[in-house]
């Protein structure tokens, strides 16, 4: 392969802004052109070198990221900023009592790729208990703890029937919260 036969195409589909403008002209190995990207992109260098495999870097122009999405339940761990590189992330964390989903499909972060948020984020809700149903439902909490009327999600709640009353059908007085919903257990008075 002949070195000095070696000529770089018009970077067309890159992202350059009038391509044909700044790489017009000399175009052989070694070529050095400046250059600006379209609006919502940024350069990733000040100026385009022609080498075997063509302009780099690569990409001549990445995609900017405005402020990153919201997510149900959670936000941003520091301060989000108007603008994101490209391979730049953002860490978020759930709100009190939501439990991030580590899932093989989920993660704690999004990324800027060429423009667009990358990532999946989602905090699973907990579970609340009231009192009034738990007198409809002819149970109480086992262990007199206050904080345990919230159950993050995973976590378990034990019950006791009341004083008189029999547990109903095979539901265990101990439950977990799935996500915001636990199936409560059921007591009745004896001999009914």
């Amino acid at each position: 392969m002949n070195l000095f036969h070696i000529t770089c195409e018009v970077p067309h589909y890159q992202h350059v802004y009038y391509p044909n403008y700044y790489f017009s002209g000399d175009k052989k190995l070694g070529a050095i052109k400046s250059y600006r990207c379209e609006s919502g992109y940024r350069q990733t260098a000040a100026e385009a070198t022609c080498t075997r495999d063509g302009w780099t870097p690569k990409p001549l122009c990445a995609g900017v990221c405005g402020p990153p999405p919201d997510v149900d339940y959670a936000d941003t761990i520091e301060f989000k900023k108007d603008e994101y590189s490209t391979g730049e992330r953002v860490e978020y964390s759930c709100f009190n009592k939501y439990t991030l989903d580590l899932g093989p499909s989920f993660s704690r972060y999004l990324t800027c790729v060429q423009g667009e948020w990358r990532g999946t984020i989602k905090c699973l809700k907990p579970c609340t208990v009231t009192v009034e149903e738990m007198e409809r439902r002819g149970i109480e909490l086992a262990y007199v703890n206050p904080q345990k009327m919230f159950a993050p999600h995973n976590d378990h709640i034990t019950f006791a029937c009341k004083r008189g009353k029999d547990l109903v059908g095979v539901r265990e007085l101990r439950q977990q919260c799935n996500d915001g919903v636990i199936t409560l257990p059921e007591c009745v008075r004896r001999g009914e």
